[in-house]
């Protein structure tokens, strides 16, 4: 059964059960058979398309396994994980190039990344992570506060006058 949501700019869009599957947040009204159109009102219909075109290629693709069966993501270790090491550099090759449509400079990365949080979309948050990681690797802290939009704001910037970066990342 197909869910009705609704962008922020007020789009509506239809999304196969297989696609609400991979949202944390969508999956419950998938599995419910809710019939009502579902707000996303912080996801704009230009990011919501790109995030359906991804889980639309990512539909068939194995679900990790809940491994303590209560359906929560912590399979009874929340901090399971936390001192693993991670890796930027395994980003398979349809989603590295997926990611070249989005940027830093016009925020579009940074859109689909919190687009991707706010969705409970974990792979596409990986994914996106992963991808900024990539693009400040070898970067002094001044070389990154020096694009802006890695950091967030121009209030960035004033900072790096006030506080001496002498570190690498």
């Amino acid at each position: 059964m197909a869910l009705k949501v609704l962008s922020k700019d007020g789009v509506e869009f239809q999304i196969d059960a297989e696609i609400a599957q991979q949202s944390s947040l969508l999956k419950p009204y998938s599995d419910e058979g809710f019939s009502g159109s579902i707000p996303l009102i912080n996801v704009e219909s230009s990011i919501l398309k790109n995030i359906i075109e991804f889980c639309n290629h990512h539909k068939n693709d194995s679900q990790p396994e809940d491994v303590d069966g209560d359906n929560d993501d912590d399979d009874d270790d929340p901090n399971k994980d936390i001192y693993e090491p991670k890796r930027s550099d395994d980003i398979d090759e349809w989603d590295s190039n997926f990611m070249k449509k989005f940027s830093v400079q016009d925020g579009t990365l940074f859109d689909i990344i919190n687009a991707s949080n706010y969705l409970g979309i974990k792979l596409l948050l990986g994914v996106g992570c992963k991808t900024i990681a990539n693009l400040i690797r070898g970067k002094s802290a001044q070389e990154c506060l020096y694009h802006k939009s890695v950091i967030g704001s121009l209030h960035s910037l004033s900072l790096s006058s006030q506080f001496s970066f002498d570190f690498d990342i």
